[in-house]
């Protein structure tokens, strides 16, 4: 028996080993954990940080690697294996679990981003696992189809093993090697939960490895005494742990003493803007109105050039006859919160305000949408009443002409040739005496930036999509500015069409959902970093003299446009100014659960990042929000503040279809 409980011991120990080493590897690879290096913070350049670390996460190893080597004891001895067999088993089944995952998650971080949060993204795909799947599919079959083939290769091996070398003893764990699992069990998740309280740097490390996460995950369960979703390894932690009423994303009830979310303090009620109902708009004019949402659409493809050939020709032809923005962001980096920005005016809108297409429609125009995606995903939360528009098309009606692999709500999309194609039929007839407005979303830029309907136009680039990773960064960039000329052609196209049908020029206002990192600072993406790349946007507006104020968002646009045909027609242009100090509130993930939010001004960014309680200034170091002072201190409060007043504003029956 003793003999035996060494044994499983020592596997168990060899397993746990050769996973910590394999994750430490990893995450210094990725994070530079040991080195440090640009902006690193809570790193373990100390060899007394080096060494607790390893002692942790040996610990945790432990507690699944001996559980592995237990089942491993158990089958060969039901199966008669041999002590080979029996420790070949054993290590596959102690090591190859956690190694597995920590390969796996490796990729996706490289591939990806170290920023890259797979429950942010799962948040942002409303929760459905098939969507995720769908969303995740390139980063995950190369890894499955590794496991499976090292699955198949291990059970021929272990299968030839058992039968060269058979025993003759039916085994199984003893008792008392079971008891001494669960005695060592609950010390490591004793002693791992205390390193993460009591250490920045150990909490930056453990949590970062499958095992600690598996573990860590039990314990937020189990610790979560007043049962508010929050326990004590939560991030972001619960900040009243006996408290039910305080617990993080808490709604903050203005002026009622009690800090609910635990974030900078109770709301104050002067920071409550009155609710003012927006006046409705009568139109002094009825000229036609295109809006063109470019999806994944970087801000530096205006201008940009690509093997001697100009990217985006026809929007800088519309750019000079009107004008582009030089400071214009997402709000959030992600489609489906940034069509609704557009369309409602507002980072969160309130019940009877309408959208652009109940103001177009109030003023007698036919309201046309188009939609090269699916725009039932998102739900009732952001619904902009598309269905209810004049001639609605999106995706979902040409199924079986898409491009895309999977047919998933944030998965289909169907290429601009069709877009353009059905809304040639519907501008035949439709009575072009009848003003109209007319919303175009073209999808050809989005991930993986190639399809077969892609002419090469720029480049001839092309990276299968299982080797879109940063070596091959500069190939990626090409294919992606070759798509984004095919979108530029199609736009185009679009206004030619709408020329055509209406007999002048149409009031233009072009403009992205968001951008894309393409490998800047080893980001591949979008909606997970509140960067340039990924939320700075072009705005190209022409035929109408708008005024923005810039920096500015995808929420002034339904204003700006509604103010300038308020007025009488005018051959004024449109223009982007310097209205003095002004800056976009930027949010990650959702409002309700936002992972961080942001000021982006004209000349800095202020961030805090709700998971780890934590602010940046102009992408400095990360710094608690207390070792602020003066108007940097301010500006956070009015930041956090601004937060909680939208989520005030949010109508609460929303929360629940929320993706």
């Amino acid at each position: 028996m003793r003999s035996a409980g060494r044994e499983v011991a020592a596997l168990a120990a060899l397993c746990a080993a050769m996973v910590s080493v394999l994750d430490a590897a990893l995450l210094d690879l990725q994070r530079g954990f040991f080195r440090g290096g640009f902006l690193a913070a809570d790193v373990a350049t100390a060899w007394a940080d080096r060494l607790v670390f390893g002692a942790g996460s040996l610990a945790i190893d432990m507690v699944w690697t001996a559980a592995g080597v237990l089942l491993a004891v158990a089958i060969a001895g039901r199966l008669r294996w041999g002590r080979a067999a029996r420790w070949l088993l054993a290590v596959g089944l102690g090591a190859g679990p956690l190694a597995l995952a920590s390969l796996v998650q490796y990729q996706i971080l490289a591939r990806l981003g170290d920023a890259f949060d797979l429950g942010l993204m799962f948040d942002l795909v409303g929760r459905r696992v098939g969507e995720f799947v769908a969303v995740s599919a390139a980063q995950l079959v190369a890894p499955t189809l590794v496991a499976l083939v090292g699955l198949l290769v291990a059970v021929v091996i272990l299968r030839w093993v058992s039968a060269r070398f058979p025993g003759d003893v039916r085994a199984a764990p003893s008792r008392r090697a079971i008891a001494l699992w669960c005695v060592s069990a609950l010390v490591a998740t004793a002693g791992s939960t205390w390193l993460r309280v009591a250490s920045d740097v150990q909490d930056n490390g453990l949590r970062r490895k499958p095992a600690g996460q598996a573990l860590g995950t039990i314990v937020t369960v189990l610790s979560d005494v007043d049962r508010d979703g929050y326990g004590l390894l939560s991030r972001p932690p619960d900040p009243a742990p006996f408290d039910a009423r305080v617990y993080p994303y808490a709604i903050d009830v203005p002026g009622n003493g009690i800090d609910e979310n635990g974030i900078g303090g109770d709301l104050p009620i002067a920071a409550v803007a009155p609710v003012v109902d927006a006046p409705a708009t009568v139109f002094a004019q009825r000229p036609p109105v295109v809006i063109v949402m470019l999806e994944t659409f970087r801000a530096d493809l205006l201008g940009a050039v690509e093997g001697g050939t100009r990217v985006t020709p026809v929007l800088a032809a519309l750019a000079a006859r009107g004008a582009s923005a030089r400071q214009a962001y997402s709000h959030n980096g992600y489609t489906v919160q940034s069509r609704y920005h557009l369309f409602t005016g507002a980072l969160v809108a309130r019940e009877g305000e309408g959208t652009l297409l109940d103001d177009f429609r109030r003023n007698g125009y036919d309201t046309a949408f188009f939609s090269a995606q699916d725009e039932s995903f998102g739900g009732a939360a952001y619904d902009v009443g598309a269905a209810q528009a004049t001639r609605f098309y999106d995706a979902r009606q040409d199924r079986d002409r898409r491009y895309t692999t999977f047919t998933t709500a944030g998965s289909l999309g169907v290429s601009s040739a069709v877009v353009l194609e059905r809304i040639g039929e519907y501008l035949a007839a439709r009575d072009a005496a009848t003003p109209l407005f007319l919303y175009v979303n073209f999808y050809d830029t989005h991930y993986p930036y190639w399809h077969e309907g892609l002419a090469p136009l720029v480049s001839d680039a092309r990276v299968p999509q299982a080797e879109i990773v940063e070596a091959r960064a500069g190939d990626v960039r090409r294919m992606y500015r070759n798509a984004a000329a095919n979108v530029d052609r199609a736009v185009g196209a679009l206004l030619q069409r709408v020329r055509t049908h209406v007999g002048r020029e149409p009031v233009v206002i072009v403009l992205a959902d968001h951008g894309e990192s393409l490998f800047d600072d080893g980001f591949l993406g979008h909606g997970y970093v509140l960067d340039e790349a990924q939320t700075k946007i072009p705005v190209v507006a022409a035929g109408l003299p708008m005024r923005f104020c810039e920096p500015m968002g995808q929420s002034d646009i339904r204003g700006a446009l509604l103010e300038a045909l308020a007025r009488p027609a005018s051959t004024e242009r449109p223009s982007f100014e310097d209205c003095g100090p002004r800056e976009v509130f930027q949010y990650l993930g959702t409002i309700d659960r936002a992972r961080q939010i942001a000021w982006r001004g004209a000349t800095r960014r202020l961030t805090f990042d709700a998971r780890a309680a934590r602010v940046t200034l102009d992408d400095g170091a990360w710094q608690a929000p207390s070792a602020l002072a003066g108007p940097a201190q301010a500006d956070w409060l009015a930041l956090v503040h601004t937060w909680e007043r939208l989520r005030l504003d949010r109508p609460r029956a929303s929360e629940t279809s929320e993706p």
